[in-house]
Formats: structure tokens, sequence, C-alpha cells
């Protein structure tokens, strides 16, 4: 066959109807498994991706939970103690969303730190480095409490008095059990007074704030009882006025009678 001829029958050729139906279900039958097996491997791949990522937040959620109880007993110079003042209380710092609840938490925050002071003292782990730690951890947080404090007694003045007044009960308290530990302990007796310097300026500062309070309480009372007592005696002298007042109309007017 010549190529004209190839080339002119190449050009005229046309499948029957038959042809092209099996053409089309020949390709349908290759195409459709294959993307059936692709679309359910990647629907699996994607579910085991999910599951991994899914097992894997878990686990480092319970890790930072379990890391972050085991912080809240850590002392000064622990390698968990950063976290727990820097990430646990700052936490509860946060949430403390109330000025009553954030001088709640600032009271209870250096509670903590005498706490943690008193347990160095007492088992001897208390050094220089540790010492000035404590000391400016301390002094911080005190301030910070009696902040908290005097922007509670604008709302809540009475909430104020007691908050002041369990700050420095604690203060006195731990004042006295650091003297005592420091009379049982000679190798820490020296760290332990220089840091009581600290707690005892603490506890003048914190009783002075707690005074004023109970002072401007007692004030403020004192103005309600004066403002009672005006209000008794214009109400006590004016039934006389208005019976005087009845008795001469009524007088007046036998008289016009008359």
């Amino acid at each position: 066959m010549k190529y004209k001829d190839m080339q002119f029958h190449m050009k005229h050729a046309v499948l029957t109807p038959e042809e092209k139906n099996s053409l089309r279900q020949e390709l349908l039958s290759h195409m459709r498994p294959s993307h059936v097996e692709y679309s359910s491997f990647a629907y699996a791949r994607f579910l085991r991706v999910v599951r991994v990522a899914a097992v894997g937040f878990a686990s480092v959620a319970l890790v930072g939970v379990g890391i972050s109880y085991a912080a809240e007993h850590a002392l000064p110079g622990d390698v968990l103690y950063v976290m727990k003042v820097d990430v646990n209380e700052r936490v509860r710092t946060w949430v403390a969303l109330s000025r009553q609840a954030e001088a709640e938490w600032s009271v209870a925050r250096t509670m903590r730190r005498l706490e943690e002071l008193e347990r160095l003292a007492v088992a001897g782990d208390l050094n220089d480095a540790l010492r000035d730690q404590i000391a400016t951890r301390l002094e911080q947080d005190t301030e910070e409490a009696n902040k908290a404090i005097g922007s509670l007694k604008k709302e809540q003045m009475v909430v104020a008095a007691d908050a002041s007044s369990r700050l420095e009960s604690s203060l006195r308290v731990h004042e006295r059990m650091l003297v005592q530990v420091a009379e049982e302990r000679a190798d820490v007796s020296s760290q332990i007074h220089v840091i009581l310097d600290t707690v005892r300026k603490k506890t003048e500062s914190v009783s002075e704030m707690r005074q004023e309070i109970e002072k401007e309480i007692a004030d403020a009372q004192k103005d309600v009882s004066v403002k009672e007592v005006i209000t008794e005696d214009t109400s006590t002298t004016s039934v006389p006025l208005l019976e005087e007042t009845h008795e001469e109309t009524g007088s007046k007017e036998a008289k016009n009678e008359i």
C-alpha cells in the first residue's frame, strides 16, 4: 500500500458504535479500581497521621501537667523552681480576674515564699545565692501583695483589712519560726538573720497598711453613727414643733368661733 493510500485510510478511519462502547468499557475498567484504591489508601494514611498527632498531643499534655504538678513542690535551687514561679504562678496571676482574687493570690504567693525559706532553713540548704534570691522574691511578692490590697481597699475595705491582717499574721508567725530555726541550726544562722531583716521590714510595712485601713473603717463607721444621731435628733425635735403648731392653730380657731 502506498503512503498516500495509508494516509487516506487513516484520515477516514471511523470506529463502529460497538468498537467505541467496547473501548469505553475497557478504559473504565482500568480507571475505577485504581481510583478507589488510591482514595482508600489516602484516607487510611490521613487517619494514621491524625491518630499519631492525637497521641503525641495527649502525651505532651500529660507530661506537661505532670511536670507542672511536680514543680509545685520545688524549692529555690531546684531545676523545676523556674517553672513554678515563671509558669505556674504567672498562670494563677492571669486567672485572678477580680481585685479580691488578685489580693488573695498575692497574699498566698508571699506565704509560699516564706514556706520555701523555712524548708530550706530547716534542711540546712540555705547558702548565699539562695538567700539573696529568696530575699529578692520575698520583697517583690510582699510589695505586690501590698499594692493588690491597696487596690482592693477602694472597693471592699473590710475584705482588704482581712487580707492585710492575714498577711501580717503569716509574716509574724514565720518570723518566730525562723528565729527558732536560727537558734537550732548554727550552720545557717547567719543566712537566716540576713533574711529576717527583710521579713521584719515587710511585716512593719504590712502592719502600717492594716492599721491605716482599720482607721479608715473606724472613721467611716463614726461618720455613719454621727449621721444617724443627727437624723434621730432632727426627727425628735420636729415632733414637738408640729404639736405646738397644731395647738396654736386649734386655739386660733377656737377664738374665731367665740
